[in-house]
């Protein structure tokens, strides 16, 4: 049948990248908005969940792509002993893969000058949670956000070139694609004039606060002490739990 010419046509929209499906149907990507799981689907199925995203989200996560494009750095050597550790690390601890969240916002700058991102829901959140906590005059830092699994390969890379063991490294950091900062919703806390990322946080009103009123939030501490999950303590990592 050929269409009325007074007929309008759908603006043609250009297929959906294959290593985005490819991605989304590994688990190693996710995308905000899509009401089922992707992890094993056809292509056909994740494109047409894709289609059904609104407009905007459409947009937003082609943008998303072409940023992630932009950006993309060779990645440093990687050798396959290193990444048989990871991996055996990872199911040795029982460790839960983490896929990595497409669609994220920008929630500020850090001490160092870093931009930090975080999934729109997490983002809201975690506004909430500083807003509230300013009115006890509780200053939250973000200090670390979302990670890609490059750049999760990259610090742990970077720290083995520096002598530090396997051992030590995966006590404190989880091999890519094990990192809650992959999801995109986990946030590493400081205070103004503090190290961080130490235990030192632990003593104070800022982590006092963060015990009582994170949940009200959605946000939990991941790794208290003697943590299943066999990492160091870290009173100042939270997650937002969607």
């Amino acid at each position: 049948m050929i269409p009325a010419r007074n007929q309008r046509r759908r603006p043609f929209q250009p297929d959906w990248p294959r290593s985005l499906l490819q991605a989304l149907r590994a688990g190693r990507l996710r995308v905000v908005g899509l009401n089922k799981p992707t992890l094993g689907m056809h292509f056909q199925g994740i494109r047409a969940a894709l289609d059904g995203l609104p407009a905007h989200l459409q947009v937003a996560v082609r943008q998303a792509l072409a940023g992630r494009i932009a950006s993309s750095t060779t990645r440093r050597p990687l050798t396959q002993t290193d990444a048989e550790i990871w991996l055996t690390a990872a199911r040795q601890r029982a460790l839960p893969s983490q896929s990595e969240a497409v669609l994220l916002q920008v929630v500020g700058r850090d001490r160092y000058g870093r931009t930090h991102r975080l999934q729109p829901v997490a983002a809201q959140a975690l506004k909430g949670l500083r807003d509230a906590a300013q009115t006890q005059s509780i200053a939250l830092e973000v200090i670390s956000s979302f990670r890609s699994h490059q750049e999760q390969a990259r610090i742990l890379l970077r720290k083995r070139l520096f002598g530090q063991t396997w051992e030590q490294i995966l006590s404190v950091n989880a091999p890519p694609g094990f990192s809650e900062h992959h999801s995109g919703c986990a946030i590493d806390f400081a205070i103004p004039e503090q190290a961080p990322l130490t235990e030192a946080f632990e003593h104070t009103a800022a982590f006092a606060w963060l015990r009582v009123n994170a949940a009200h939030f959605g946000f939990r501490m991941s790794y208290p002490r003697n943590n299943p999950s066999g990492f160091v303590y870290e009173p100042w990592h939270w997650c937002y739990v969607e």
